[in-house]
């Protein structure tokens, strides 16, 4: 059985995704494919310990067919590009029913209410901190989250809310309730979100668990042209959009973005007289006029990047670059100060004259390149950060001052330089050494304990942190490349005997990309040793169906030729 067609999102579907946020579409595979699903997760979330965590997949594997479906398959490639890739992060979130005694009153927008005993779903608002990697925001298409309910999940039973138009922000701090999205979910759905729009569990009222299995798809290439159903180039706010805000330059510049051409195509663009309001607009509460204000200076291009470069410069000697305790809000990105950016193990949040001297791109790259090079960390992360997402045709040769910073002695410095190099997929044979020392060597300095799941136990270190973006950085190399490169598969190779699964599962994706013989036999090899027969469970008459469903798909697929 041939991989079926992928089914492409439509012009008005991405720009609905570029402006709320988000997408709910219809998996479109049979009922009984999701009953028998929800049965086998109800049993091993129920019955099995250790808890599987992000070994989920394995155990119930089935939910790939989810994920390869047409329909998830071809939403994906239209927001994030033909060679997008899955992180190893697929988790199963529960949510419980509410104790009878508890107090069930509840508002959409109500922050932290209380949950069910035993949820694992989280009620209070919040954007996503990347599993084991605390990585970057973008305001760029450059991963998503991935929601798959295999059941009905009704109001009642707590289906998970959305904050509408909350992927451009810095904080969660301002929103309102109008932005909440809370709705009925049938079984099958699939809601693909911007990975930094801020959601929430929601309390369950049933008298059975809920069930919802969460997957990260990740960027790989930068946009060059449209990957989707494209019919018009000229952006068309889509009608009932759930986002209070009316910023059309902002989505513009973004759906040019996404269709690989000038930013400002089709933007009008404002006087040079108004640089000195938009530059205080950018200091603004309001979302909106923040937003609206940085989008501006962006279209104005040149004339704004000494503005933006002095607005950064004066965050200097702020202490930014270092991640706050766990227990500071700034550690969530909710610090008391709106227009506070920190970089913390949980996420790192750009400054918006970082995000604006990025959109603007080639007239800000030589600034942005004397940046790389300024004594405070912060202001080293912002520029490599900018360069990075200014994308390889604007960052040129510069691709390798940024792999410089791989050698910093500051971490946080180090993680945002992998990132941008994540996000450029380009460097050079130099960089790629450096790539390799951080994937096979130990330093005594980051052996901290890092951001994890504690209620599963979960023990990661920033080295742990920096190997897995060191392997996201060369899947992103092999993803952009077509010539082979002895060094990059060294490198993948020995990344295999990274302690962790999450590196290994990266470049175990990287050497299926490269190919070659010798880095399929390492990948297959590794495989093979870790390989989870599902069926080799106590409950293989509980969830019959779904080993059915599976082998019948697998058995096909094993009957293709070649």
């Amino acid at each position: 059985m041939k991989q079926q067609r992928p089914i492409l999102l439509s012009d008005e579907q991405v720009q609905r995704y570029i402006a709320d946020g988000y997408l709910i579409v219809n998996s479109n595979l049979d009922p009984a494919f999701h009953a028998a699903v929800s049965k086998a997760l109800d049993f091993t979330l129920t019955n099995e310990l250790p808890h599987p965590g992000d070994n989920i997949v394995p155990r119930i594997p089935a939910l790939d067919t989810v994920c390869e479906s047409p329909v998830v398959r071809g939403a994906l490639i239209s927001l994030l590009g033909n060679q997008y890739a899955l992180a190893p992060h697929r988790f199963p979130h529960n949510s419980e029913p509410l104790d009878k005694e508890a107090d069930t009153e509840f508002e959409p927008f109500d922050n932290q209410p209380k949950m069910g005993r035993g949820s694992i779903s989280g009620s209070g608002w919040h954007q996503d901190g990347h599993s084991r990697s605390g990585r970057s925001r973008w305001h760029t298409s450059r991963v998503a989250n991935v929601f798959y309910f295999p059941h009905d999940t009704p109001v009642s039973m707590g289906p998970t809310r959305l904050l509408a138009g909350s992927h451009l922000y810095a904080t969660l701090r301002g929103t309102c309730s109008e932005q909440v999205v809370l709705q009925s979910i049938p079984a099958g759905t699939v809601v693909i979100c911007h990975f930094d729009l801020g959601h929430a569990g929601t309390p369950n009222l049933s008298d059975r668990s809920r069930y919802m299995v969460k997957f990260v798809a990740l960027r790989t290439q930068n946009p060059s042209t449209p990957t989707w159903d494209y019919q018009d180039p000229q952006w068309h706010t889509p009608d009932d959009l759930k986002t209070p805000h009316d910023i059309p330059v902002v989505w513009t510049s973004l759906w040019n973005w996404m269709r690989g051409v000038d930013r400002n195509e089709g933007i009008t663009v404002p006087s040079i007289k108004e640089l000195s309001r938009l530059m205080d607009g950018i200091l603004s509460k309001s979302q909106e006029q923040r937003l609206s204000c940085l989008y501006d200076l962006i279209s104005v291009g040149a004339p704004a990047v000494d503005g933006l470069v002095e607005s950064l410069l004066g965050t200097a000697g702020l202490g930014r670059h270092k991640s706050p305790e766990a227990t500071d809000q700034g550690y969530y990105a909710m610090s008391p100060n709106v227009l506070e950016r920190r970089f913390s193990e949980r996420q790192f949040v750009p400054e918006d004259a970082a995000i604006g001297l990025a959109a603007i791109g080639t007239s800000a790259v030589p600034k942005l390149v004397e940046l790389l090079a300024h004594e405070d960390p912060w202001i080293r992360i912002n520029a490599a950060y900018a360069l990075g997402d200014a994308g390889p045709k604007a960052a040129g040769a510069h691709v390798d001052d940024i792999g410089e910073l791989l050698n910093d002695q500051v971490e946080s410095v180090v993680r945002v330089a992998l990132d941008s190099l994540c996000a450029l997929g380009t460097f050079g044979p130099v960089t790629v050494k450096r790539l390799h020392r951080l994937l096979t060597e130990d330093f005594a300095h980051w052996e901290d304990k890092a951001d994890s799941e504690p209620r599963l136990g979960l023990y990661w270190t920033l080295q742990n942190q920096i190997h897995y973006q060191s392997s996201l950085a060369l899947l992103a190399w092999v993803s952009n490349s077509d010539e082979p490169s002895a060094d990059v598969e060294e490198a993948l190779i020995d990344a295999l005997d990274d302690v962790s699964g999450y590196t290994p599962a990266m470049a175990c994706l990287a050497l299926e990309r490269l190919n070659s013989v010798s880095a399929m036999r390492a990948a297959i090899r590794y495989l093979s040793v870790r390989r989870l027969d599902a069926t080799q469970n106590n409950n293989i008459s509980q969830s019959g169906g779904i080993v059915k469903v599976h082998r019948e798909v697998l058995l096909a697929r094993l009957s293709e030729p070649g």
